[in-house]
């Protein structure tokens, strides 16, 4: 675990220059009004994320850590702001306006949103908006597959079969397109195919090793006590505090202040 960790550290500060053209991300707003009664905001959650069919398995640990309908009411009020900042920032990168979805994504990203982290990374990736940077996008897009995004994995997987942004590594490409695989991502099986012929039968026994490794690794360093709680965050990047999940706030190289957040206070 301390080496999983020590590795997220160092993948997260060499994001940091990739990020420098980006705003900061803006305090996550605490409260909300309350009018809105618990069906009415799932419904609206749902809509915002309707072009990215949010009922797929997958997207649970991409997007709020479990389907919209078994949302408390807490974590109602986070997904409404996020789905609203990721649907904006969907049909701002539609539109071509790559700095601005990019200024949405990582918003979302730095507010726990794992989906978001690859969306950024591939737009630092292409220089979309920004200056190209393949190595500090390949980085984000890490961090959503160490945060357990299928989408972020598959992605992950991509990048090591071709070498962008971090060494060739046909055996790590296939272990990360096998966690992808594992959570029902429907768009991995021709690269992984693809990929496995490239590897011999050691090579491949290696590869599912590595994935089995991964997966324990990734469930300690999710699925771990308080990895899902609210906190106040600082990074290398922001040095004022925003929420976030611990777990991002650790992804992220940072450190929490102050106690855990209950929403439930506020209203």
């Amino acid at each position: 675990m301390t080496i999983f960790r020590l590795a997220l550290t160092v993948a997260s500060l060499t994001i940091l220059s990739a990020c420098a053209d980006l705003p900061l991300p803006e305090p996550l707003t605490e409260t909300m009004a309350g009018q809105s009664t618990k069906a009415e905001r799932l419904k609206e959650i749902s809509e915002r994320m309707r072009w990215m069919a949010p009922e797929k398995a997958w997207h649970y640990n991409c997007l709020f850590l479990k389907p919209i309908a078994q949302l408390n009411q807490d974590e109602q009020m986070l997904a409404l702001i996020n789905s609203k900042i990721l649907s904006i920032a969907h049909f701002e990168e539609k539109r071509l306006a790559y700095r601005s979805a990019g200024s949405l994504y990582r918003r979302a990203a730095d507010q726990g949103i794992a989906y978001a982290n690859a969306k950024l990374g591939n737009i630092l990736i292409a220089g979309k908006g920004v200056s190209p940077n393949p190595i500090g996008g390949t980085q984000l897009v890490q961090q959503s597959a160490q945060l357990d995004c299928a989408f972020g994995q598959y992605r992950y997987g991509e990048l090591l079969s071709k070498g962008i942004g971090v060494k060739a590594d046909f055996i790590d490409a296939w272990a990360w397109l096998e966690l992808a695989r594992r959570q029902g991502y429907e768009d991995e099986q021709k690269l992984q195919n693809k990929v496995e012929g490239f590897l011999g039968p050691v090579q491949l026994q290696l590869a599912n090793q590595k994935a089995d490794t991964l997966r324990q690794q990734l469930d300690i360093f999710n699925k771990g006590p308080q990895s899902q709680q609210l906190i106040q965050c600082v990074t290398p990047r922001s040095k004022e505090p925003f929420i976030t999940r611990m777990r991002a706030c650790h992804a992220m190289s940072g450190t929490h202040v102050g106690s855990l957040i209950d929403y439930r206070q506020n209203k």
